[in-house]
């Protein structure tokens, strides 16, 4: 459980061009003890005391932690403490910027309970950051990195692809940059248009075209691709659908179930790399699948069965669900 905490914008030294905290989030004001408890017990109560889970994690999100002052850090971190005491909250996260990153404030964070950093990478390439006014050289992130590492911390990175000036290639230097950081995890924000930030106004002027949604999610299926080649967990793909982003979204490859689209059209491409290992093409095949992954072979609205009929001329595809299976496998 990741019970989230939003300090909009504080720590934050200059405002990238797609934020909007306060829009995506629908929080207006600043955290404080207050808004941390309540935070903390809103998540707890879902719960009754036995059935709560196993790994429970405050995490600051929405400004760049290690940014506030020291007196602001202690405020925030010392109103989850009681929690952690009494065993109801066992670590915290923060966010941060890779500029404001050292090994003294690292070990003020491990001191106070803070187990796992996350750095708002977006991209490795400087033509882009520049572009979306977060300027930060490569070689600043992996000392951030390496300080993260050195204070035995959990490491997570975000990377935000279709911004200004990115495109597939320069993007997927970005995911193999990242990878040779060895994260334990990262976190995929497609771009998207929100009112009220600089890039609603490059839109508008028609200085930035938002990437289309098939154009993302193949983009995306191959990063996953290559993040599970690596055993790197792609924890989180797309941002929240809360009615607050929902409000303000003007434009951009948004699906209220952009993971599944994505991991379905991973098992699409794994089934036509079975399909073409055959030394013919049959005109029935039979796959079995875990049944918990049906809907993914499936695809969307049956996409995959479609797609896969069209593409090799097959009669007829017959999905079998099978318990207790872990893989794929193709019945010729």
């Amino acid at each position: 459980m990741i019970i989230p905490v939003f300090i909009l914008y504080e720590g934050c030294f200059y405002r990238c061009v797609f934020c909007n905290q306060s829009k995506i989030t629908g929080v207006q004001a600043p955290s404080d003890q207050e808004i941390v408890h309540d935070a903390i017990r809103t998540y707890l109560d879902v719960f009754d005391s036995g059935n709560l889970p196993e790994k429970r994690e405050v995490a600051f999100y929405g400004g760049s932690f290690t940014g506030l002052t020291v007196e602001r850090q202690k405020k925030l971190l010392g109103a989850v403490q009681p929690w952690i005491n009494s065993g109801h909250v066992h670590s915290i996260r923060v966010s941060t910027h890779s500029l404001l990153v050292n090994e003294l404030n690292i070990s003020f964070l491990k001191e106070n309970g803070v187990q796992v950093v996350e750095l708002g990478i977006q991209s490795t390439n400087n033509k882009v950051l520049n572009a979306v006014g977060r300027p930060c050289d490569f070689e600043i992130v992996k000392s951030a990195v390496n300080s993260i590492r050195y204070k035995g911390l959990r490491l997570g990175l975000q990377l935000m692809p279709g911004l200004p000036e990115d495109d597939e290639s320069i993007f997927m230097q970005s995911v193999k940059d990242v990878m040779g950081l060895g994260p334990d995890f990262v976190r995929i924000y497609p771009t998207l248009v929100i009112k009220n930030t600089k890039l609603y106004e490059m839109y508008r002027v028609g200085e930035y075209s938002p990437w289309s949604l098939d154009r993302m999610l193949g983009l995306v299926k191959e990063t996953m691709k290559e993040f599970e080649k690596a055993g790197i967990p792609v924890i989180r793909v797309g941002l929240h659908a809360d009615s607050s982003m929902l409000e303000n979204l003007v434009d951009g490859p948004y699906h209220p179930s952009f993971r599944y689209l994505v991991d379905s059209l991973i098992a699409r491409d794994n089934m036509y790399a079975m399909i073409d290992r055959l030394p013919s093409i049959p005109p029935i095949i039979t796959f079995k699948v875990p049944s918990r992954k049906v809907s993914l072979y499936l695809g969307h609205k049956k996409d995959n069965i479609r797609a896969i009929i069209n593409r090799y001329g097959i009669e007829n595809i017959f999905i079998q669900q099978i318990d207790n299976q872990e893989d794929l496998q193709l019945v010729a």
